[in-house]
């Protein structure tokens, strides 16, 4: 009962993402326009749910259309339990799952001059392994697939997320906000959601326990949601505010990295900063026996997570030949991500490129994002040395 919209990415209990919606008013009437509800457990998908067809038709045929359409959820389910490790995991792990649609064919099979797209081809090996309901309903890989990518999203959140359950319901929003950063505005119902899954008992908040099984029915309402989003962003604007504070109070410009700094580093200084950089942000890094070699810089793990990065500290805007560069490293050394990082900017045709084939850009905006989590860092070892440091200097004090 808990829902990723395909458009904005964040996580809601509502079958139409109130996220994104946009209204739009258009003479007396208006248009309404959101992403796909993508559901972590996909008998949610509304396919498998019975569409009303007025008073009579559902008095005369809802029983007999709901059986059918339960016999087909029970079999595409059962099989999906089956398959869902390692077919369809290992099919979103190896970056193929994001190929246009229109590649696709309507029917299965081969065809004459066929160009075959990798998800017919997965589709084929299906069928073959008995899903024969994508010959009927062949729409209903893409759901599968949207699901697992899904799944895997919140197997990794949840590994994140358990580290932060202790204390007080504002202990662990706080200290969850305080790593997480401004993720909790897309993560909020996912986060509730792991708390109600994991069976934690929040007096503060009503769940609704008939959300498991009935359609439709949220897990939290709305408005609930709204207010702990408002209680979320007093939290994250306290955690500013002290951060701050501490940097007025402790900065030191010997300690400090600027982009002023960066922009002056030659490119084998920006990757070993980048490893620094990523090894604070708490990936294991490794370099590449070469600079640039097979187009990879540096290679950073993060839950089981191998990401390939191409690093260019550039004066000028970085093009396509950076994200093809990545593109052929993530295949070369079969990783399961590729980002190029810049002091710089892309080029129009780098960021169409990137959003095609799925390589995330990190442009000096989001260095900056980097570059200031690091130096928080810096901070954070300081208050911590002068925590240790502390009793041995009351105990040095006269009178002790």
């Amino acid at each position: 009962m808990i829902y990723r919209c395909s458009v904005c990415r964040k996580t809601s209990f509502e079958t139409q993402c109130l996220w994104c919606a946009r209204i739009s008013t258009q003479g007396a009437g208006s248009v309404q326009s959101t992403g796909l509800q993508v559901p972590l457990d996909p008998s949610f998908y509304p396919d498998f749910q019975y569409q009303s067809k007025g008073f009579i038709k559902d008095f005369l045929g809802k029983k007999k259309e709901q059986a059918q359409l339960n016999d087909m959820l029970r079999n595409v389910l059962n099989k999906y339990a089956e398959l869902k490790k390692p077919y369809f995991a290992n099919y979103i792990y190896t970056g193929r799952a994001g190929e246009a649609e229109t590649q696709d064919a309507a029917t299965p099979g081969a065809r004459v001059n066929g160009s075959y797209s990798n998800r017919e081809l997965f589709r084929e090996v299906l069928i073959r392994k008995g899903f024969a309901e994508l010959e009927e309903v062949p729409h209903l890989l893409d759901k599968l697939l949207l699901t697992t990518s899904f799944n895997a999203a919140y197997l990794g959140f949840a590994t994140e997320i358990s580290r932060h359950i202790k204390g007080s319901m504002f202990d662990i929003l706080k200290s969850w906000i305080n790593e997480a950063g401004t993720s909790f505005r897309d993560d909020l119902s996912l986060f509730f959601y792991f708390m109600w899954d994991h069976d934690f008992q929040i007096p503060q908040v009503p769940f609704t326990q008939q959300a498991s099984t009935n359609f439709g029915t949220p897990l939290l309402s709305w408005d609930t949601i709204k207010t702990w989003l408002h209680e979320c962003e007093r939290i994250h604007f306290n955690i500013l505010v002290e951060r701050l504070a501490v940097k007025l109070e402790h900065f030191d410009p010997n300690l400090f990295v600027t982009m002023y700094h960066v922009d002056a580093m030659d490119g084998y200084g920006f990757e070993k900063f980048l490893a620094e950089l990523f090894q604070t942000a708490g990936f294991d890094v490794e370099g590449t026996k070469l600079s640039g070699d097979q187009g990879a810089d540096l290679f950073v793990t993060r839950l089981g997570k191998k990401i390939v990065i191409q690093a260019k500290n550039y004066s000028g805007n970085v093009g396509n030949a950076a994200v093809q560069e990545a593109i052929a490293a993530k295949s070369f050394y079969s990783c399961d991500e590729a980002m190029v990082v810049t002091n710089s900017y892309f080029t129009r045709s780098a960021l169409e490129l990137a959003n095609t084939t799925g390589v995330r850009l990190v442009s000096r905006r989001e260095l900056q994002v980097y570059l200031d989590d690091y130096n928080q860092q810096i901070i954070e070892r300081f208050r911590a040395s002068d925590r240790i440091d502390a009793p041995t200097a009351q105990s040095a004090s006269p009178g002790s």
